[in-house]
């Protein structure tokens, strides 16, 4: 069921650039057809099927949990077409468990990989505070488009721009509380 009248999934694929994909949850497709597209663009991330912290697994859930099998949570649109990059890899975690950073030219390559597989949203959960020409000047091209992309704020409780978030491109989310 499409809880938010979202449009059909058929007309949309949503990519999201984070820490993989776990096809072992209970909540998520475990196919690899059409449905389901997977792309790694870095090397040192591993692949995109396998997720080193859960975060990609946790925003995926959100985004497709499906429905139906008792168990869990619904996602928003649990029918929609995905394209999952990998971009966090073990070697980047920290002692609390988060992503630490990546290369702007490793995120380039993702929104690129998004856009290259259909992609018309794309959903990144990470930021930092250095802002990079290339990045703000692909998100723009990506925007121009069509491409709907959306960026953490970050979770710092006060005025600072996240970059990608902070671009005039990226729709910017946070929680407020």
């Amino acid at each position: 069921a499409n809880l938010i009248n979202a449009p059909s999934a058929a007309e949309r694929k949503i990519c999201i650039i984070d820490s993989g994909y776990s096809e072992q949850h209970a909540d998520l497709r475990d196919d690899t057809g059409e449905d389901l597209t997977q792309q790694a663009t870095d090397s040192g991330s591993g692949t995109w099927n396998k997720d080193s912290y859960g975060h990609g697994t946790h925003v995926a859930g959100t985004v497709a949990a499906i429905s139906g099998n008792g168990i869990g949570v619904v996602g928003a649109n649990p029918n929609v077409r995905l394209h999952i990059v990998k971009v966090f890899g073990n070697d980047k975690l920290v002692e609390n468990g988060s992503g630490t950073w990546t290369y702007s030219s490793t995120l380039v390559a993702a929104l690129n990989s998004c856009r290259d597989a259909g992609s018309n949203i794309v959903s990144m959960s990470l930021g930092g505070s250095a802002k990079s020409r290339t990045e703000e000047v692909a998100f723009a091209d990506a925007d121009a488009a069509g491409v709907l992309n959306i960026a953490a704020a970050g979770n710092a409780g006060n005025g600072s721009t996240s970059f990608p978030a902070g671009y005039a491109s990226v729709m910017s989310v946070a929680a407020v509380d």
